[in-house]
């Protein structure tokens, strides 16, 4: 269903958050895309059963025990997203309402998705154990560059009449005059969102009518009914950057160049920065009549933008056991398995909110910054793959399962660090009943066109993982990679991947309700009658990479 009933109460406690856990939250935190080195890149990461590469370790950890070298690298690279905005076009309409144009900007970040090292010593042994390596390495594993903008005329409802009516029922002095931490009776107190709106003079009271709101973009009609003025532009956008990397401390064995053992203690990071803006302005400035205030001032409304910043961090750890086979010559066969990763995910957030309007001076409002805090536990993850060497040529496949169904979010104490379940049983719930099991498969080969210069292939293909959706919602990437070794310690790698992702569904915003009933507030509900508008965006992505290499 497009709309739902929503329980304010879950909103980090008391009408202060800017976001609450979502199930959205489980792919932001839980995905890999794996980036490596350009070598494993450009052989999409079907490294399993490869090894010997720096890049191969946080897939399989016995990988670093199969070269018979020491090596350093170093890989610099760029990612670039390309997004596609449309407005949709609900069943039995013809057109969108409202962010209807199509607008398609690409977005470019730089970046090092893979740096480190492995020290391998030889036991001196012609059997049993003769190898042992030690690495440390830091490897990217998703990448949150993005960035998207819809705009188009609407002839129905706006963003600032959606803050009135979620506004609705809470008094001037809660919306313009208490503070923004206040911390009584929850009842009273909105959403910073709607706080901004209200003081940024984005909606004001209906003729005197104490926590009753009416948005400037509306005027009375003849039937005593607060609606739309005339047509208004606007303008939904978000923009995201950062990464999810992890640092992982290695240790290999190499068991009679037949058996590699090797584990990972990982520890993870991620970094989510997401601005968000919503913007209106009238299509003809003269259909929109004077706004007649209660102190006698008459202004033209001329735009209004809110911006909402947040920024998410989390840090986890967890630990990868990895086996590696030769059975026979040519072949090799690996596994892997990885526990899953402990997050504690904190989170900062802000609004900004403007409003232009001739003939009255305004300024910017601007809320304090916001924090939460809590854990999240992302899904276990099962590796294997097998690879075959020839002359000339490696060739090679991978199969990965994740069951994102077993994520769980829960409370974070910072009296004993402890990891319950309070407050957090609905969403689990969901979690559960939502997701299941994301397969990917990776493809990889390797050429020699000569001793020193090699030519790679890649292609990923990876399931949704969400229950109910068919292979069409798939993710595809397909990758090429080049080669360049000197006849000395030195080696350069360079390669290039496209990545499609199934498109996304934004709603920009929801006009509200209450359960009156009661007489409580805490209970928000999604008013089906208004139907606001809902954005596609389809992403497209692009990243490149390059690794200097030494080994000694």
């Amino acid at each position: 269903m497009r709309h739902s009933v929503l329980t304010i109460a879950l909103l980090l406690g008391a009408f202060t958050a800017a976001s609450a856990q979502e199930l959205g939250d489980v792919r932001l935190f839980s995905d890999n895309v794996y980036t490596g080195t350009a070598r494993t890149a450009g052989m999409g990461n079907a490294v399993s059963a490869v090894g010997g590469d720096v890049g191969s370790i946080g897939i399989n950890p016995a990988g670093s025990a199969v070269a018979g070298y020491s090596q350093f690298v170093f890989t610099p690279g760029i990612s670039i997203s390309s997004m596609t905005a449309e407005g949709t076009v609900f069943s039995g309409m013809t057109d969108p309402v409202g962010l209807g144009d199509r607008n398609s900007i690409g977005y470019a970040r730089g970046k090092i998705p893979n740096m480190g090292f492995v020290i391998s010593s030889d036991t001196g042994r012609r059997s049993g154990l003769k190898r042992i390596s030690l690495g440390v390495l830091s490897n990217a594993t998703y990448d949150y560059t993005g960035k998207f903008i819809s705009s188009g005329v609407n002839l129905d409802n706006s963003y600032a009449a959606s803050l009135a009516s979620s506004a609705d029922g809470f008094l001037h002095d809660v919306l313009g005059k208490e503070d923004w931490f206040y911390s009584g009776d929850p009842s009273r107190m909105p959403l910073w969102e709607d706080m901004a709106g209200y003081r940024g003079r984005m909606f004001n009271m209906v003729d005197g009518q104490d926590g009753a709101y009416v948005a400037l973009t509306e005027a009375k009609g003849s039937d005593g009914k607060y609606r739309l003025a005339a047509p208004i532009y606007q303008e939904y956008g978000q923009r995201t950057n950062g990464f999810k990397h992890d640092m992982v401390i290695n240790a290999a064995l190499n068991f009679s160049d037949i058996l590699y053992i090797g584990a990972n203690l990982g520890m993870s990071y991620l970094v989510c920065n997401r601005s968000t803006y919503w913007q209106e302005e009238p299509d003809n400035p003269s259909e929109y009549p004077t706004i007649a205030y209660s102190d006698g001032t008459e202004a033209r409304f001329n735009w209004l933008r809110m911006q909402q910043n947040l920024r998410t961090n989390g840090t986890g750890v967890y630990f990868k056991l990895g086996v590696l086979v030769r059975p026979v010559a040519g072949l090799r066969l690996a596994a892997a398995i990885q526990t899953p990763t402990l997050y504690t995910i904190s989170e900062t957030y802000a609004y900004q909110s403007q409003v232009s309007l001739s003939g009255l001076s305004t300024g910017e409002v601007n809320t304090p910054e916001g924090e939460s805090r809590y854990s999240f536990s992302s899904p276990m993850r099962f590796n294997a793959g097998a690879a075959y060497s020839f002359k000339r040529a490696v060739l090679s496949v991978d199969y990965e399962l994740c069951n994102f169904s077993a994520a769980r979010f829960s409370s974070y104490s910072d009296d004993d660090f402890a990891f319950g379940d309070h407050g957090f049983t609905s969403l689990n719930d969901n979690v559960r009943d939502s997701y299941g099991v994301s397969h990917q498969i990776r493809l990889g080969g390797e050429f020699r066109l000569t001793p020193n210069i090699a030519l790679r292939g890649g292609y990923n293909l990876i399931t949704a993982g969400e229950q109910g959706l068919d292979m069409s919602y798939a993710s595809h990437i397909g990758s090429l990679g080049f080669g360049w070794s000197s006849d000395g310690p030195f080696f350069v790698d360079a390669a290039v991947r496209v990545r499609t992702a199934r498109s996304s569904y934004y709603t920009p915003y929801y006009y509200y309700t209450y359960d009156r009933d009661n007489g409580s507030y805490l209970e928000k509900y999604i008013d089906d009658s208004v139907v606001t508008p809902e954005v596609r965006v389809s992403p497209l992505y692009f990243d490149g990479m390059v690794t200097l290499g030494w080994r000694f």
